[in-house]
């Protein structure tokens, strides 16, 4: 453990405080954030004074609170560095910072602030673009934490379930803040596929169903519902006779 991380003292005159750190983790598109927010609202609700931390470069929806990418939001305070808020912390009994990946100082700070008795919820990628760990080792907390979850997506392209984020686009920084003009979530066979733009489920679907219908629909049936387009080729023939006639 870093020297700059200090051990939980318990303070025999006061009430033991029971510190946690929380983690939600998944690729793009997996619901993190909208995770994070159902959490948040539970401790509001039951009056714990809940401090939400957005990173300040985030902008994409909302620039004064975190957002899910069907457009919820719950104000938040801005922040490139986590130790900007260490006094403001203070304050709260919860702490939900969204977007964890990004902050350089993530996991020193939610051990620091769970072991002053502090309810730590972080919703973070659990690899980059290239299934890969962040730069501020992000999965250094899991084994600092109480508990662990990890969300999928919704394949892109196949519609299965998507465990990685897939950039779809040239741009080789591992920092680049978007949505799905340059992302998707896709499974592991996706991952590896040529495919990069999103599919629609609701075309397989169909084609899925007709393709049934034709299977499962009896030659007698067929027969009846083909009639009236041959009773439609009687009936121009007829016409074409008598306009020769």
């Amino acid at each position: 453990m870093s020297s700059i991380v200090p051990r939980l003292e318990i303070n025999s005159n006061d009430p033991v405080k029971k510190g946690q750190i929380q983690l939600i983790f998944g690729c793009m598109f997996s619901g993190k954030s909208t995770e994070l927010m159902r959490r948040l609202k539970r401790y509001q609700v039951a009056q714990y004074e809940v401090l939400i931390v957005k990173y300040a470069k985030d902008v994409r929806y909302d620039k004064g609170g975190i957002a899910t990418h069907c457009g919820q939001t719950l104000p938040a305070v801005s922040a490139t560095l986590l130790e900007e808020l260490k006094e403001k912390a203070d304050e709260y009994d919860v702490i939900g910072i969204d977007e964890g990946q990004f902050f350089a100082d993530t996991v020193e700070f939610c051990e620091t602030m769970a072991n002053k008795g502090k309810v730590v919820l972080v919703a973070a990628l659990d690899g980059t673009f290239r299934r890969q760990p962040f730069c501020n080792n992000i999965l250094s907390l899991v084994p600092l934490a109480e508990n662990v979850t990890k969300l999928n997506a919704v394949c892109m392209n196949c519609f299965q379930d998507a465990a990685f984020s897939k950039r779809i686009t040239l741009d080789d920084d591992e920092e680049v803040i978007r949505g799905a003009d340059k992302y998707m979530a896709v499974c592991r066979s996706c991952y590896y596929s040529q495919v990069n733009v999103a599919a629609s489920p609701r075309v397989a679907l169909k084609t899925k169903n007709s393709t049934r219908f034709e299977e499962e629909v009896s030659p007698a049936k067929k027969m009846l519902f083909s009639e009236p387009e041959v009773n439609q080729n009687k009936e121009n023939v007829s016409k074409m006779t008598a306009s020769a006639l």
